[in-house]
């Protein structure tokens, strides 16, 4: 077993969410969409699908930090500070919407 085996044994990493699935796809598009349609792409698509994924944490009993910690780790995955104005603007929406009442 290699090093890099040794360091995923035992490590299970759960499956994403519907919520997480769409709002990686949203920062996808709108990181594509950026360059035809302005440094902000879809940013109703990314702010709804942002608040979809916060709620959702928020519901499951995730506290603020790991609330924006696993935010700020799709929104990197995603685009990888290839465009800071849509990772500003998701963390905002998120942020928001933790903390907003449904």
């Amino acid at each position: 077993m290699g090093l890099e085996e040794e360091g995923k044994a035992g490590q299970v990493k759960p499956e994403a969410s519907v919520a997480e699935v769409a709002f990686r796809a949203a920062l996808l598009r709108s990181h594509a969409a950026g360059g035809a349609r302005g440094p902000m792409g879809h940013v109703g698509e990314v702010e709804a699908a942002a608040a979809q994924f916060c709620r959702e944490l928020r519901r499951q009993g995730h506290p603020p930090e790991r609330m924006l910690r696993d935010a700020k780790r799709v929104i990197h995955e995603a685009i990888d500070g290839d465009n800071v104005a849509v990772a500003e603007r998701a963390v905002q929406s998120c942020i928001t919407h933790y903390y907003r009442k449904d």
